[in-house]
This record gives structure tokens, C-alpha cells and sequence, in this order.
């Protein structure tokens, strides 16, 4: 076979390749058109552990936008539009839209999960994410997780909803005194959280105004079990504090009995001071 020969049967196959390209393109688009939706399906996952978002609440807030998918033709469904209305609730943190051939809309979604809930005494009422979210309080149902009361200043405004240090320089946050004591508060209720311990003793944390602006605030503990208040002090060192209590719990407890004291003083390095009643 000659070499101009070669050619024109190479250019036949390849026209005939694109020929058959562009008809199934046509008919996959022919046969797209042609499919409505007739289901929405909605995963919400880790929905056991968290338990914040139900599937219900997803498909009201995709209706309550006017963008109910079902019956509508699969090409006219606007998918960017559904994902952003339900990424736009505070305790969803990825959200997913498809839809296939075989008319089934699928939207998956995480969800945030809350670790502490901060009450101030001016007003400020929110929840902190795993994922360093603000979430304000009043707009959702209660959650289970420790509570922070007390009054003390906050690097943002009241009603505030966004990423921690969102539009702040890595200077400024550490320099912003409210940053800096939010931020060790929060580390503090994630070690109380990753306790077994203190996890099942903390039930909350009160933040004690300090005596002058020159002092950090005080952290209060109220237990679960046993009719006492522990004053932990300042931050600093709460790892230490705990194991000094935990020691004392351990020792005193047994033969005291849980009720005999009504103040446990931890603020004194190495130390535990008790009032009794």
C-alpha cells in the first residue's frame, strides 16, 4: 500500500471517528434533555455523631429557596445555586451537588461540630467549632457540649458569624489581648473535652472578671459530681492544676466524701487550698 493511499484511509478513519463522536455527543445531550428529576437524595454525613442537620432540614431550606429540583428537566436545575443555599447555613462546612442520567439528585454535606458554647455576661451567646468556626447561638436548637459563662471581652462583634481571626493579621491576633485569652479558653475546653475525666466532671467554666485591666480573668469550674466550686486560677499551667486535683479527688474523696468541701482553691502553684463548710 502506497503512502498516499495510507493517508486517505487515515483521514476517512478519523473523520468517521469524529463523525460518530459528535452524533453520540448529540444524543447523550438528545437523551440528557430528556431526563427529569424524580428523586432528591440527601447524605448528611457523620449525622450519628454530630447529629446537628437532619436530612429534612437540608430539603427545606433547598425549598424554601424555590429550587425543589423534582419534576424539573436535569439540564435546567441550577446545581451551583442549591449547593451555595445549603453551604450557606452556619453548621454546614462542605456541601455537594449532582445529579445523574438516571434522574436521581444527590446533595452530600460534613457538618461542623461544636465544641464549646460561650454565654458572656454582655450578651454574647455562640458556639465554637472543631474547625474554629463562630456559630451565633440563637439562630440553632441547643447542643450538648461544655458551657463558658462569665463576662470577659471578645475579638469580634456580638452576632458575629465566620472563621476565628477571620481578617486579622497573624500580628494583631497575637497582640489582641480578647484573641489571645479566646484562644487558650478554647484550648483549655479542648483538653477538658479530650479528658475522660474531666470531660464527665467539667459540666461548666466561668470566667471571673479580673481585679484590674492589668490581670488575666479567673477560671471557675462547676463539677458534676460534688457540691463544691474549684477555682482554677489564671490558664497558665491548667495541665498541672488538674493532676494536683485529680491527685487530691483521688486521696481525699474516699475518705472525706464528696460534699464536706465548698470551695477547692487551685491558684496556688503545687497547692490545693480548700474551705470546707
Amino acid at each position: 500500500m502506497n503512502r498516499s493511499l495510507k493517508i486517505a484511509l487515515s483521514s476517512i478513519a478519523w473523520a468517521a471517528i469524529a463523525a460518530y463522536l459528535v452524533w453520540a455527543g448529540g444524543l447523550g445531550e438528545r437523551k440528557r434533555a430528556a431526563v427529569s428529576v424524580h428523586e432528591m437524595r440527601i447524605s448528611v454525613r457523620d449525622s450519628a455523631e454530630i447529629g446537628i442537620i437532619r436530612p429534612a432540614d437540608v430539603r427545606r431550606w433547598i425549598n424554601a429557596a424555590g429550587l425543589d429540583p423534582v419534576g424539573k428537566h436535569i439540564d435546567s436545575i441550577d446545581l451551583m445555586a442549591i449547593t451555595q443555599t445549603v453551604g450557606s447555613h452556619d453548621f454546614v462546612r462542605t456541601a455537594k451537588t449532582s445529579v445523574g442520567l438516571d434522574g436521581v439528585l444527590t446533595v452530600t454535606m460534613d457538618q461542623r461540630r461544636p465544641v464549646v458554647r460561650i454565654m458572656t455576661d454582655n450578651e454574647y451567646d455562640f458556639y465554637y467549632t472543631a474547625d474554629g468556626y463562630i456559630v451565633p447561638a440563637g439562630r440553632h436548637s441547643a447542643h450538648y457540649v461544655p458551657v463558658v459563662t462569665g463576662h470577659f471581652g471578645l475579638p469580634f462583634a456580638n452576632g458575629f458569624s465566620g472563621q476565628l481571626g477571620a481578617g486579622m493579621e497573624e500580628t494583631e491576633k497575637k497582640s489582641n489581648e480578647s484573641y489571645v485569652f479566646l484562644y487558650k479558653l478554647i484550648n483549655f475546653v479542648e483538653y477538658i473535652e479530650d479528658n475522660e475525666f474531666w470531660n464527665a466532671q467539667v459540666v461548666q467554666i466561668n470566667v471571673l472578671p479580673p481585679p484590674n485591666a492589668r490581670t488575666q480573668p479567673e477560671i471557675e469550674l462547676i463539677p458534676r459530681v460534688g457540691d463544691h466550686v474549684i477555682l482554677l486560677g489564671w490558664l497558665d499551667g491548667y495541665e498541672r492544676k488538674l493532676d494536683k486535683l485529680l491527685a487530691f479527688y483521688r486521696k481525699a474523696m474516699p475518705k472525706e466524701g464528696w460534699n464536706k468541701w465548698n470551695y477547692i482553691n487551685l491558684k496556688y502553684d503545687g497547692q490545693v487550698v480548700c474551705s470546707k463548710r
